[in-house]
């Protein structure tokens, strides 16, 4: 069985266990919080990454090839770059300008993602249309993939059999661009998960996030301005560069097949769209699902992916850059004006993609790895005998409060049962065990207060006896005093 490759890193030593990254995480039990630190089991883990961008103490690492990119091109390695269509949001209006300096430090070619995404929409409706299939799951995001291999495999049947615009466009370059066939190809990409992507499929050689270049030309104090921008090597895409975009798939679809609009579905953001596959097969059979389901795993789409810089940026700031890049492209191929114009911009859009594309060249298959989902459902009677471990008697007590991480009380359970978390990360069962404590606290100060009464009643009873001897011994005193006076006064009689 193939195991999966790290996304990020654990610094065990940043991380307090604090649970956050479980609370974000749409599998939960990837992650291990039984001990004091959390660790991640790469292979049940589907490489979303909210938990990098969660995790406030910096305890967790992305992990990108950049270091290795840099250090084989300054070997002298035969390297060509692959750029995100993402790349507009995160270097606004300066994205042309980062060709020049991919290709100022030795990349061979830059090619744009986004035409290979004209070559995925291509794809997909040759496979509607050929195949005339009951669903349609789009695969742009790796970790929607992974999610569905790992743990909904009977929905396999309905992803796209087709590669992702990254693939697209990898595969377009060895297949029509034989002088760079045998070059390594550097992804500049705004995903963590494409890495799992790319060793599944054996293409792609190094996965560099657009956040690992921000940092190299913010460290190296690297003026894009200097350059001047520089057009991709392959032909321009037209609407396609809104891929990054959610519901871009869906527009670039509806330039070909208007009506597609009402046959899809378009969501995503991780609160969402893993809930939404999880009943899907069921409404498939029942023919209530739609044609095409654009889905995509982060809030922003690929723009705010865990691998960019906008995470805390407003959703219109982040799609400014990409709509204003589509009009611009738009305005290449005249699609946006009417009449004969038009007409011919877009036939010579179709006559481009055409040359491109192949039937069976962007083919692709998936492999089912549910083997390496080894989570055990403990049974009712199982279930009950851990919520008495932690306190919880019965339906009242089952708080579902999510401090532990997992929302549910059952859940919490299924970790604790398969060695993944204990009971005393549970609030609740803390809390009583405090209250237990303070229960005993209390009767134990009763005790003590009950002690240092009788105590003080027999110091009292000691003082009154002492006070009763010292009476008596002064009264002794006394009679000796007056006796010895008598002797004294007798000795002077004896003398006269």
């Amino acid at each position: 069985m193939r195991r999966l490759p790290n996304v990020f890193i654990v610094d065990e030593e940043k991380c307090v266990n604090c649970h956050a990254c479980i609370a974000v995480c749409p599998v939960k039990f990837c992650n291990d919080g039984s001990g004091d630190h959390v660790n991640v089991n790469p292979d049940m883990c589907i490489g979303c990454g909210n938990c990098v961008e969660a995790c406030t103490h910096g305890a967790r690492i992305y992990c990108d090839d950049a270091n290795e990119f840099i250090d084989d091109l300054n070997s002298g390695v035969n390297i060509i770059a692959i750029v995100a269509p993402a790349v507009a949001a995160n270097f606004p209006n300066q994205y042309l300008q980062l060709n020049s300096l991919l290709k100022h430090w030795g990349v061979k070619a830059v090619f744009d993602v986004s035409f290979g995404a004209e070559l995925t929409v291509k794809s997909y409706l040759n496979h509607i249309k050929q195949n005339n299939p009951k669903c349609v799951i789009a695969q742009p995001c790796p970790a929607i993939v992974t999610y569905i291999q790992i743990y909904y495999p009977e929905l396999i049947q309905y992803l796209a059999p087709a590669d992702s615009p990254m693939l697209h466009t990898v595969k377009m370059v060895k297949e029509f661009y034989p002088q760079y066939s045998s070059h390594k190809v550097m992804v500049v990409s705004p995903c963590l998960a494409k890495r799992r992507e790319f060793q599944e499929t054996g293409l792609g050689d190094y996965n560099v996030t657009m956040k690992s270049l921000h940092d190299i030309v913010d460290n190296e104090r690297i003026n894009l301005s200097d350059f001047p921008a520089s057009e991709y090597d392959n032909p321009l895409a037209e609407r396609a560069v809104l891929f990054s975009t959610p519901g871009g798939l869906l527009r670039t679809a509806e330039r070909e097949l208007p009506d597609i609009v009402n046959l899809t579905r378009k969501i995503e953001g991780p609160e969402v769209v893993y809930k939404y596959f999880e009943n899907l097969a069921e409404q498939i059979v029942k023919s209530k699902a739609p044609l095409l389901i654009d889905c995509l795993n982060c809030d922003m789409g690929c723009n705010g992916g865990p691998g960019t810089v906008n995470q805390h940026k407003s959703l219109d700031e982040v799609e400014f850059f990409v709509e204003q890049r589509k009009l611009e492209q738009q305005a290449e191929y005249s699609v946006s004006k009417k009449g004969i114009k038009a007409f011919f911009g877009k036939r010579k859009l179709r006559k481009t993609i055409q040359s491109y594309w192949e039937p069976g060249l962007y083919e692709r298959k998936y492999e089912d790895l549910s083997q390496l989902n080894t989570l055990k459902i403990p049974d009712e009677k199982t279930l009950k005998s851990i919520y008495l471990q932690m306190n919880k008697q019965d339906e009242k007590d089952l708080y579902n409060c999510n401090s532990c991480g997992y929302g549910t009380c059952r859940d919490m359970a299924i970790a604790i049962h398969n060695g993944l978390n204990r009971k005393e990360n549970c609030h609740h069962y803390m809390l009583d065990a405090l209250h237990s404590i303070g229960n005993s606290v209390s009767s134990s100060i009763e005790q003590i207060d009950i002690s240092i009464s009788s105590i003080s009643q027999n110091i009292n009873e000691v003082s009154r006896n002492s006070n009763q001897i010292n009476d008596r011994f002064k009264s002794i005193v006394d009679s000796v005093n007056k006796d010895l006076n008598l002797i004294d006064e007798f000795e002077n009689i004896v003398e006269q």
